[in-house]
């Protein structure tokens, strides 16, 4: 469960280097431009990564309970 909510929020972060502000950095400073984006994107990756193992973990489990597994 946990892996869905940390994918769900490097999701979020990713999703933020497509808006023009760009990914914060530092409290002052923002990543913007090309290299926000290419990191954007592999937050997203990486986020989708984590989601499908929250679900199939999940999904393991449930099966283990209901004596499928």
């Amino acid at each position: 469960m946990i892996g869905i909510v940390i994918g769900v929020l490097a999701i979020l972060l990713g999703l933020k280097a497509f808006t023009p502000a760009g990914l914060p950095l530092t409290k002052d400073k923002n990543l913007t431009g090309t290299s926000a984006k290419v990191i954007g994107v592999i937050c997203c990756l990486i986020g989708a990564a984590f989601i499908a193992d929250g679900i199939f973990g999940t999904a393991k489990i449930l099966s283990m309970f209901s004596g499928r597994g």
